[in-house]
């Protein structure tokens, strides 16, 4: 690993601690953050989340953090698994020429090729580490999204919606899918 990649990982997680930190240290309050239930991007609730929801919101917030982290190295490695594969790619089609009548398989570009993929192989048995981790923390931030989605959808039974909205402190209500701009006639 580059050093550079080391300062990016610690700085990464540096963050991510003093974000956790901050978050568990109580200055996040339930009456800061309120979730927003929408139907047909009109508002059919707005509650303050309650204690329970708001840690579940967090949790969820710092699984999603870890995520991001654990990213950093696999968008480090992104470019030169593009390079692999195009060069592989390219050595297919110089491997293999194929017309109406005919079929050539160059035998030297396709060895060439094969000993391209062991490399690429190699490549990517030294980073799997990386991929099981990010496997790993989605499977983390499944679990909390459902902790959190139960958590939430106790608070709107009986409330007809079709999309929520979590409002933190600072943030505003946002309807990105709704166009207001577009009336629909009927004739």
């Amino acid at each position: 690993m580059h050093i550079t990649s080391k300062l990016v990982i610690a700085s990464a997680v540096s963050i991510l601690f003093a974000q956790v930190a901050l978050a568990l240290s109580g200055t996040s309050k339930a009456s800061d953050y309120s979730v927003i239930a929408l139907k047909n991007c009109d508002v059919v609730s707005d509650k303050v989340m309650t204690a329970k929801q708001l840690e579940a919101y967090l949790a969820l917030k710092q699984q999603e953090q870890k995520m991001q982290i654990l990213e950093i190295p696999i968008q480090n490695i992104a470019q030169e698994i593009s390079l692999y594969t195009d060069e592989i790619e390219k050595l297919t089609e110089l491997a293999i020429q194929e017309t109406d009548e005919t079929l050539h398989i160059n035998k030297a570009v396709l060895e060439q090729q094969n000993l391209v993929v062991e490399e690429f192989n190699k490549f990517m048995q030294v980073h799997q580490q990386s991929f099981d981790a990010l496997g790993e923390q989605g499977h983390m931030i499944g679990q909390q999204a459902e902790i959190f989605e139960t958590n939430i959808k106790a608070n709107l039974e009986n409330i007809d919606y079709d999309q929520i909205q979590v409002l933190t402190p600072g943030s505003q209500l946002t309807l990105p899918s709704c166009d207001n701009s577009i009336k629909v006639m009927v004739i």
